[in-house]
């Protein structure tokens, strides 16, 4: 099923069914949470062998921050969540923005940090120069300090990762969430790439969780020569 947001409710009865893929196109509601509006929702069953059931959503950073204090996206969401799922995608395009408090308010929801196994984020950056204000909105919230259980993840990539302090802070609270984690694949930006400072924050990082696979490449192309396999 493939449809624009309702704005009444659906009802579908299937206790069979196999397969699943639903779509949801939010791009013309309201679905908020600070700067950040739910663009899309898909969530399918897995299409084939090493593939798990997954969650898509997809979501932008506008340049006006959502005056409705009421968490409407919370629900929102969970409506959508018609199948059961193991692994999570974020296409977030940040126009600057830092995510992190909106992707752990995401990763926080009880149906998705107790079920999620993979987390994919793919992080899309706009051709011009992405300026953010000093006392934005974006990085208001603690986040940092927050704690939720990740008990089930084990696998995590990070696509167009530019190497700021604000993306360092997330997969640092990625590790101390998620104990069970076994790889992670970062896919630098073009930016990242070019610049040793990129690399160098990552393996800090990976320096006190050793056990961790780590695969570093220099773009987002997977084409583009391994930096890094593990280490140990």
């Amino acid at each position: 099923m493939s449809f624009p947001a309702p704005r009444g409710s659906i009802s579908i009865l299937a206790p069979m069914v196999k397969k699943v893929r639903w779509h949801c196109d939010l791009s013309g509601a309201s679905v908020d949470f600070n700067l950040w509006a739910i663009q899309q929702l898909t969530l399918q069953t897995a299409e084939g062998q090493g593939h798990l059931p997954s969650l898509h959503i997809h979501a932008t950073a506008r340049f006006y921050i959502s005056l409705d204090e009421e968490d409407i996206m919370t629900p929102e969401i969970e409506k959508h969540m018609v199948a059961e799922f193991s692994a999570l995608e974020l296409h977030l395009k940040t126009n600057g923005h830092v995510f992190g408090a909106f992707a752990f308010h995401l990763l926080g929801m009880n149906r998705i940090c107790s079920a999620m196994q993979r987390l994919k984020v793919v992080l899309q950056r706009s051709e011009v120069e992405e300026t953010c204000s000093p006392h934005c909105p974006c990085d208001s919230t603690d986040w940092r300090s927050q704690t939720i259980s990740l008990a089930a993840l084990e696998e995590v990539e990070i696509d167009g990762f530019g190497g700021d302090h604000h993306e360092i802070d997330f997969l640092k609270l990625i590790f101390t969430c998620a104990p069970l984690l076994k790889r992670v694949t970062v896919k630098l930006s073009n930016e990242a790439s070019s610049s040793d400072n990129g690399c160098t924050n990552i393996y800090n990082i990976f320096k006190a969780h050793s056990s961790v696979e780590l695969y570093v490449y220099p773009s987002s192309d997977y084409k583009s020569e391994l930096i890094s396999i593990s280490l140990l």
